[in-house]
């Protein structure tokens, strides 16, 4: 697995000490919401922090899938991931999470994904990437759109969280689009 290097973060491979600190950020309900997640915020046992770091381990060796954790000042800031990796096709879908409100709004997601873009057309030749998030989430649209990937459709009333049903929005983007620019750089 390549590391992928930006200004702000650096995208890496799991290591053991990920565990740990994945533990210590817990859960926060604001970020387990976009993930489509109704859950209190509080802290991690030690079973769930395992059980984070044992999904990611197997993730990360499934050929299928390109999963990193994002570093930010030397400390775990988040995951993401290609996945749905099909190779005829030159597609998969992208998915990412910052694990703590603290990190939002610093650029590391925006980063993040520019480098799995540049990635994931570049050095793995792929042809489209495309990925689904919550219609609610409007920070995560704007800069998914600011990286280039633009709204295809929707799946209507996908998410149910509690009594209320919500739409993915299935936004992609294709090589030529994110090779070509323009794309917004904050």
């Amino acid at each position: 697995m390549a590391i992928l290097r930006g200004e702000l973060i650096a995208l890496r491979p799991v290591v053991p000490k990920d565990r740990e600190c994945r533990q210590r950020l817990g859960f926060h309900a604001e970020i387990e919401r976009g993930y489509g997640v109704l859950r209190e915020s509080g802290p991690m046992t030690e079973e769930e922090a395992d059980a984070w770091y044992a999904g990611l381990v197997e993730t990360g060796a499934d050929a299928t899938n390109a999963t990193w954790v994002i570093e930010a000042a030397g400390e775990l800031a988040g995951v993401a991931f290609l996945h749905s990796i099909r190779e005829v096709d030159a597609k998969a879908r992208f998915a990412i999470g910052l694990l703590s409100p603290d990190l939002l709004g610093r650029g590391y997601g925006t980063e993040a994904t520019r480098l799995v873009l540049e990635h994931a057309f570049g050095l793995m030749s792929l042809h489209r990437v495309d990925l689904r998030v919550l219609e609610f989430n409007e920070n995560t649209i704007a800069m998914y759109r600011r990286c280039g990937f633009v709204e295809e459709g929707r799946e209507r009333d996908s998410c149910r969280m509690g009594q209320y049903w919500y739409d993915d929005v299935i936004m992609g983007i294709l090589d030529h689009e994110f090779l070509s620019g323009p794309v917004s750089r904050p």
